[in-house]
């Protein structure tokens, strides 16, 4: 117990250093009107059913916490200002917690390697359980967004939107998904198993093509027609499509993925 705990809070030190390197600036004026919190804007955060977060790799803290998180969780906003990355890791499921840090190690390993004009075109979504105030726990999906780098072209503020999806997925593996302008559609699942990043095709081609058709509506038939293929190739690779998801049915998959930015 003791070394598993000392691993975890090694991980976690190294996360926040990492982050660390990048070099604060002090002009927030892109940010003002959230800063300021915009009454609107946070009526649009509750009606989108989603909380933001804009946070600080330098500091490893947030600069602003929308309404909707607190609804969501029950944790006051102060709560993020003041205890940061580490507040959020604390808050998340001891299972999972192994699973998020490498994630995150994932995540920065994969944008130190671009080209500083691609980090901006960076997205990436991954989901995990988090407890709230009174005690249970819910699965959200994290999705980031790169908003700017420092001087060194270091990831300096993120954009962090998260969603309820506990009605959508029935295990607990965890899926890194990783877009940006060169490469669409990078995938890594958290073996549970093993517990270690697999590099994962994932879907493919023709099940995302078939996932954003049922996304429009289109009923299988309608599929098979847009695509010249047979109902039956159809409903396989809607099969094959949950049994890798994990998600409960179709509806639920569309709606996954279209949280997550397949």
């Amino acid at each position: 117990m003791n070394e598993a705990f000392n691993n975890v809070k090694a991980a976690v030190i190294k996360i926040l250093q990492r982050y660390q390197e990048s070099k604060p600036v002090a002009n927030l004026a892109d940010f003002e009107c959230l800063l300021n919190r915009n009454p609107l804007l946070e009526k649009i955060f509750i009606g989108a059913d989603c909380a933001i977060a804009i946070f600080d790799t330098s500091q490893a803290n947030y600069l602003y916490i929308s309404d909707k998180l607190e609804q969501l969780l029950g944790y006051k906003t102060d709560e993020y200002l003041h205890g940061g990355l580490c507040h959020t890791i604390s808050k998340i499921h001891p299972d999972d917690v192994p699973g998020v840090l490498e994630i995150l190690e994932k995540e920065i390993d994969y944008i130190t390697a671009l080209p500083p004009a691609q980090c901006l075109e960076h997205r990436s979504s991954y989901d995990y359980r988090i407890r709230k105030t009174n005690d249970t726990f819910i699965r959200v999906l994290q999705r980031n967004i790169i908003l700017s780098l420092d001087e060194s072209d270091k990831i300096l503020h993120l954009l962090l939107i998260f969603t309820d999806i506990s009605h959508l997925k029935k295990d607990d593996s965890k899926i890194l998904y990783i877009i940006n302008k060169e490469e669409h559609g990078l995938t890594y699942i958290y073996n549970l198993a093993d517990r270690r990043m697999i590099k994962d095709p994932f879907l493919s081609k023709r099940e995302i093509e078939i996932l954003k058709l049922l996304g429009k509506g289109y009923s299988s038939k309608e599929v098979a027609d847009e695509l010249f293929i047979s109902i039956h190739t159809v409903e396989t690779h809607r099969r094959n499509m949950l049994e890798k998801t994990n998600i409960r049915d179709t509806s639920c998959l569309v709606h996954f993925a279209i949280l997550a930015g397949f």
